[in-house]
């Protein structure tokens, strides 16, 4: 009787799936991104080429925009029921 009881374990609480893994990553890729532009544009300005330089960032600027608009999707609700 003791062994049976040993083997009874508690299960997790279940809760819902958390589905917006594909934007967590969405995010990570474009931020990501937005550091390999603004690395090379780094390196754009250090060579003085201003057309590199340009292109690099406002393709950062436009990576880390993605980012913030994906991020509203996993923000989580306010702990204070939305009040300010």
């Amino acid at each position: 009787m003791m062994a049976a009881a040993q083997t009874v374990r508690s299960s997790p609480v279940p809760t819902a799936p958390d589905d917006r893994g594909a934007v967590f990553d969405a995010i990570g890729t474009a931020m990501a991104s937005a550091e390999v532009y603004a690395a090379t544009a780094a390196n754009f300005a250090t060579l003085r080429d201003a057309r590199g330089l340009a292109y690099s960032v406002r393709s950062a600027a436009a990576c880390l925009s993605m980012a913030a608009e994906l991020l509203d999707e996993v923000k989580p609700a306010p702990r204070n029921g939305g009040r300010a």
